[in-house]
């Protein structure tokens, strides 16, 4: 396909139409020159293709939900869901899929944190480079979304995000940078938001400043659906594709280029786009052969990422792993309603039909064989609002406990907590799933709670009843058998929390300002999101960023860097050594975090930098390495507008989770990087400091002003830290004379030309 060729032959009326879709999921075609339809369909964590509207996707497989996928912190297996649901694609004639989604999980209140990955922009933007890797290398393009600031539901479609500088660059534009660099998907879906004034669809900045000309995307920019207030705004500002279908704006296109009002430059740079595209993704499904895949292979891959995705939170006595052979002749009660209606997902455009199900109850009775006396009792019922129905069921369900040796409860958030459209008012669990465990956390020592839920929730009020807690997030189609697997012991837990578990909503970062009631939402906690929050209020927390128990233990020794000091565009390499010290095999997942020391400006106490997964059999170790970059070291500065690494001493921490860091060793960064400050008469002395050319000129001034003062040495080292934090301009004054007016006007010259 000669793509200038075609622009120069097509008529402006082809191109405007090839501006916006065809209906929901396809582009139009234009058959006198060949260009064909191509079809879109939604898919972050399993295919969900449609034919004509938003309902009956085609059967696909249902893989753990993102954030699940983010539990095991494994890029390896984020390829290979990825590759996996591109050879779906294949099969249902899908040439891109509306998937990963890579925004921050904000807020745990948010109802679609299921579809993202992670509070880190680090975790999300790592699984999600993989994750579209493992799409495009079936050929499939991948479109990741939603560009930028989709951290919420409620009222998504008109929110004005307000976010200042520094929070929008490392936060909310790092996860997706990194995913641009190390995937270069085919396409970037636009969010419906406003940040700071300006729709997404018409934002500049977001889409020519940043995308394309500092990211250097070449691909595709679409909308989400029905996003556009303005075609022409959109497409002057960097938008190549509205979704779905628009007559009325193909009229104003062309309407706009014949008036003047659209330059004719900037549709074939769309249309450019959009051929590039589709010449990228025609070609593997036109030429591929395979309408089928192996749908058990892609159940046994959802069965692996469900049983490294669940979180062992909570194993007193080490009751978990149940022993089979401990069991023989017992009786093992299973209560609630998940057991059997295990959840594999959540709510809204992007479901997923199962080609095939297991539940949990089902796979532990085929896992333990009729051994085992196993009895079931409902628990509660999430399908009625009945509030005697549940206190039979909790009475039933007490009674069944009371002569069990052995209880799991299931219990977890409802279909509608975890969904598109609207967010949660609360982090808690069902009022009668919490009374439920409490009543049989009275009558039952042997205690194991299992959770199923998308987003944190809080457990301080119950989880004192419970022996053992998992965290199973939404576990996809294979979740039932990964389980049962966990619960005795043939698998080993090793997900750990891609988000921070609050003790209490009000902890939370965003909790007075989540939506205001004029769509006005002002990111007021900056970057400080997730852990970064909760390091720098010193706020305790039930279960912290990167947690994660195991049935073995690890041991972190022999931590080293290959050099003290890090000069501008060098690599830092790091080593270290982690042992398996107990008896089951076990795979541990391994985090780096950065502190910076001494800074000059307000930062998290230490942030994410890399993390790698490692096996190792009982008394096996092995040595783990890093290289890490400047970059990892930098921060964005809003007077310079650009990424910066200040000079100074940094911690490189090693460790388990965000709080328990074993390891750590010093080392010290060079930059040419200066602060740039407005220097006035007003700046205060020990702000001049930081500036070798200016402190030549104030650390004398303050020494002479001190000893003009006194000539006890002790006094004149108290009197420097006073004058330290004393605006400049006093000094004139203060140095009797020696400190001139001039001499003051050339300082603040130095220092703003410095």
């Amino acid at each position: 396909m000669d793509i200038k060729k075609l622009i120069n032959e097509m008529t402006l009326e082809e191109k405007a139409s090839l501006c916006s879709g065809k209906n929901l999921w396809e582009t139009k075609e234009i058959e006198r020159f060949g260009i064909p339809s191509i079809t879109f369909a939604n898919g972050p964590y399993g295919l969900s293709k449609i034919d004509c509207d938003f309902y009956d996707p085609v059967p696909a497989t249902c893989f753990p939900t993102p954030t699940a996928l983010a539990a095991t912190w494994d890029v390896n297996l984020a390829y290979s869901v990825g590759k996996a649901i591109g050879e779906e694609c294949l099969a249902e004639n899908v040439n891109i899929l509306f998937g990963p989604a890579v925004n921050i999980q904000r807020s745990p209140l948010s109802g679609r944190n299921f579809q993202y990955f992670s509070e880190d922009p680090v975790l999300s933007g790592e699984m999600g480079a993989a994750f579209i890797n493992g799409i495009q290398s079936e050929g499939i393009g991948a479109c990741v979304k939603y560009y930028i600031g989709n951290n919420q539901e409620s009222h998504r479609q008109n929110i004005n995000n307000i976010i200042d500088e520094q929070t929008l660059n490392e936060i909310y534009l790092s996860n997706f940078e990194r995913v641009i660099k190390n995937s270069n998907p085919f396409a970037v879906m636009v969010a419906y938001n406003k940040i700071n004034g300006i729709p997404c669809t018409e934002n500049d900045y977001l889409l020519i400043d940043i995308l394309r000309n500092r990211w250097n995307f070449d691909g595709l920019v679409l909308s989400d659906l029905y996003a556009v207030n303005s075609i022409i705004n959109s497409l002057q500002a960097g938008l190549d594709l509205e979704f779905p279908n628009s007559l009325n704006n193909t009229k104003q296109i062309i309407e706009a280029v014949l008036s003047g009002t659209l330059d004719s430059s900037i549709l074939d740079n769309a249309i450019e786009n959009i051929l590039n595209t589709i010449s990228k993704v025609i070609k593997p499904v036109k030429e591929c052969e395979c309408t089928i895949y192996d749908k058990e292979k892609h159940n046994d891959l959802a069965r692996e990422v469900a049983e490294d995705s669940i979180v062992l939170l909570k194993n007193k006595r080490n009751l978990l792993p149940l022993k089979k052979d401990r069991l023989k002749n017992r009786k093992l009660a299973i209560i609630g309603e998940y057991a059997k209606e295990t959840r594999c997902q959540g709510d809204g455009n992007s479901n997923v039909i199962p080609i095939m199900f297991e539940n949990a109850y089902d796979e532990i009775v085929k896992l333990v064989g009729s051994s085992v006396k196993i009895y079931y009792e409902k628990g509660y019922n999430t399908s009625k609002n009945s509030e005697d129905d549940n206190n039979t069921l909790l009475a039933d369900a007490r009674k069944t406990a009371c002569t069990a040796d052995i209880v799991i409860l299931f219990v977890g958030t409802p279909q509608y907590y975890d969904k598109e459209y609207a967010d949660n008012v609360n982090l808690d669990l069902p009022t009668d799933q919490v009374k439920l465990i409490k009543e049989i956390g009275k009558v039952q020592k042997n205690l194991i709670v299992v959770l199923s839920n998308g987003s944190p929730v809080t457990i301080s009020s119950w989880a004192k009843y419970a022996d053992s807690i998992l965290e199973t997030w939404l576990l996809g189609q294979a979740g039932g058998g990964a389980l049962a697997e966990i619960l005795f012991g043939i698998a080993n837990p090793s997900g750990k929390l891609p988000t921070t578990f609050p003790i209490q909503l009000s902890d939370t970062p965003t909790y007075l300002d989540y939506i205001d009631s004029e769509n006005n939402l002002q990111y007021k906690e900056g970057p400080f999101v997730g852990y970064r929050y909760y390091d720098k209020k010193n706020i305790n927390v039930e279960f912290p960023f990167g947690f994660g128990l195991s049935y073995t233990t690890f041991k972190y020794s022999n931590l080293t860097l290959d050099k003290d000091i890090l000069t501008d565009n060098d690599t830092l390499e790091i080593k270290l050594k982690v042992k398996n010290t107990g008896k089951y095999f076990g795979k541990e997942i391994v985090q780096l975090y950065i502190k910076n020391t001494d800074s000059n400006i307000l930062r998290p106490e230490k942030e994410l930098k890399a993390f790698t997964k490692v096996s190792l059999f009982p008394d096996e170790e092995k040595e783990v390495s890093f290289l890490i970059d400047t970059k990892d070291f930098s921060h964005y500065d809003i007077n310079t507008n650009s990424w910066v690494i200040e000079s100074g001493p940094y911690e490189i921490l090693i460790g388990k989770s965000s709080r328990d860091l074993p390891l750590s060793k010093n080392i010290y960064v060079q930059s040419p990087y200066l602060p740039k400050t407005n220097y006035t008469r007003d700046t205060l002395a020990q702000d001049f400091l930081i500036n070798p050319k200016t402190k030549a000129i104030v650390e004398p001034l303050l020494s002479s002003a001190a000893q003009s003062i006194t000539s006890d040495t002790n006094a004149q080292e108290k009197l420097i830290n006073y004058f330290k934090n004393i605006p400049i301009g006093r000094f004139t004054t203060l140095s009797n004379g020696t400190f001139t007016e001039k001499m003051l006007n050339d300082l603040l010259y130095s220092a703003n030309e410095a």
